[in-house]
């Protein structure tokens, strides 16, 4: 423990730590989806000057549940640079990818840092950096590790004893970007203010009387304000866009507001102890519902730990983001992520009250020892990922040949309905839109006739059930042509 004294061996540590990342899932295809192929449309319009929001998706606004209108645009900035140089090839993104993964290491050793030993902080960020979930999505160009990046750094800035100007300003670009990448960093900013008024409220019980002009010199302060005038000039200046992605989260309120939110969060609940388990365990067959209930149990106890002691923007941010996956209608473990960090930290805050009374062993060996078994325990994950491209990835060959059928003979003002509209439209350049599929198939006809669907792309097997029962119950197509293995194009007028 001596030679980690020493902060540049820590460095040389991590530093050694990253090297693995540079191999893992590393590859020239993507997993099937098209969440990406989003963000990649938007980097190639920045890269090269156009609305970054003309991707050529036609978002349909009866469904809630897929994507908004265009995702924003802070992981398109970061992957601008690289499809500028190499276009919309995989495996250059998949590399920067790496590096996101490779900065958020050391962005959570200074995290944990701050409140724990350097062993511990080393051992806490190698834990959270090659877990299966964390390594699985650096194989995928979404922006989720890049919001929790720069969250990490928020939180790590954030925690200091005195604020002068550099890292106020710092803190407001930190937190701007975290916004900028995903849209739910935004409780972040709301974690800010309800500290704010406590501590307003708390400072005017004790002194009987609110004081504006003191209040107005807390950091807190600068910071909101900061952060939301800059957001407004991005938004409404720079990355302005005709229909705001704003109305596609109206959507999940108004869910929320009319649906059963009992019912709701005891679903969430039943999927969500498994999805936030999931970072501390990698084989599924071993004591799943153990490793849940030591989880949850570890967490609840060190966040009463921790707010016992002191109430931070950390906690809040903690327990808003808890209410966000309860209640959030659309279920991905992804969402979670940006909580992860503390969800480590309040585990490591129990451990460290309860191993002294049931151990004499020094904590930080044990700490080491338990880092080590659970790579070991990744170890068949990390390999495969190092070396197995699984089964399905696109784009194969007869992808490419459907694609360049579609390029070849559509027109560019028709439009194609297909259940992945934002693949087809990153790998064609045409236009497509998808059903809503809490909606009546007559009512989508309507919005299909508004925005002039002239054909259906079906792929065998992939969501085509209700495609086909569309062309057989509400609009008969007129032709169809077999473009490639797999890959049906029908033709509705």
């Amino acid at each position: 423990m001596l030679l980690l004294k020493n902060k540049y061996t820590s460095y040389l540590l991590l530093l050694l730590f990253t090297i693995p990342l540079f191999f893992l899932n590393i590859r020239d295809v993507h997993s099937w989806g098209d969440d990406f192929a989003q963000y990649i449309k938007e980097a190639l319009n920045i890269a090269h000057g156009k609305p970054y929001y003309q991707s050529g998706y036609i978002y349909n606004p009866y469904n809630t549940t897929y994507a908004p209108p265009q995702y924003p645009p802070g992981y398109p900035l970061l992957l601008a640079p690289v499809v500028k140089i190499w276009g919309i090839a995989i495996k250059p993104m998949l590399y920067l990818n790496t590096v996101i993964a490779a900065s958020l290491l050391f962005a959570l050793f200074e995290y944990f840092r701050k409140q724990a030993s350097t062993a511990t902080a080393i051992c806490l960020a190698v834990a959270i950096t090659y877990s299966g979930v964390m390594v699985d999505l650096k194989g995928n160009i979404l922006s989720d590790t890049s919001c929790l990046l720069f969250i990490t750094l928020y939180l790590t800035v954030r925690n200091a004893p005195n604020f002068p100007i550099w890292r106020i300003l710092l803190l407001i670009f930190l937190l701007v970007m975290a916004v900028l990448i995903r849209s739910q960093a935004i409780l972040l900013l709301v974690a800010e203010v309800i500290l704010l008024a406590l501590s307003l409220i708390k400072s005017t019980v004790q002194k009987q009387r609110l004081s504006v002009i003191q209040s107005s010199f807390k950091p807190a302060v600068y910071i909101i304000a900061g952060t939301l005038v800059v957001n407004f000039i991005l938004n409404k200046l720079v990355f302005n866009a005709p229909v705001p992605a704003s109305s596609f989260y109206n959507q999940f309120i108004q869910q929320i507001i009319h649906g059963d939110i009992k019912n709701m969060a005891d679903a969430q609940k039943i999927r969500l102890l498994p999805d936030i388990a999931s970072f501390f365990y990698h084989d599924d067959e071993m004591g799943i519902s153990f490793v849940q209930s030591v989880v949850i149990t570890f967490t609840a106890v060190g966040f009463t730990i921790c707010i016992a002691n002191r109430l931070a923007t950390d906690d809040l941010f903690f327990v808003l983001m808890c209410l966000l996956i309860v209640f959030l209608p659309v279920h991905d473990p992804r969402y979670f992520l940006p909580a992860i960090p503390l969800l480590f930290f309040y585990c490591y805050t129990t451990f460290k009250v309860i191993l002294p009374r049931i151990t004499k062993l020094n904590g930080r060996w044990v700490g080491i020892v338990l880092t080590l078994i659970y790579l070991r325990m990744g170890y068949g994950n990390l390999k495969e990922a190092a070396k197995i491209v699984p089964a399905g990835m696109i784009p194969q060959t007869r992808d490419l040949a459907a694609f360049r059928y579609i390029s070849q003979h559509i027109n560019d003002n028709d439009v194609i309905l297909f259940t992945k509209p934002r693949l087809l439209t990153l790998y064609t350049g045409k236009k497509s839109i998808n059903t809503a599929w809490q909606i009546p198939m007559t009512e989508n006809k309507h919005i299909f006739d508004s925005v002039g669907v002239k054909y259906v792309l079906i792929v065998d097997g992939l969501d085509d059930s209700y495609y086909k029962d569309y062309m057989k119950q509400v609009q008969h197509p007129t032709d169809s042509v077999r473009i490639a293995d797999g890959y049906t194009v029908y033709s509705l007028r």
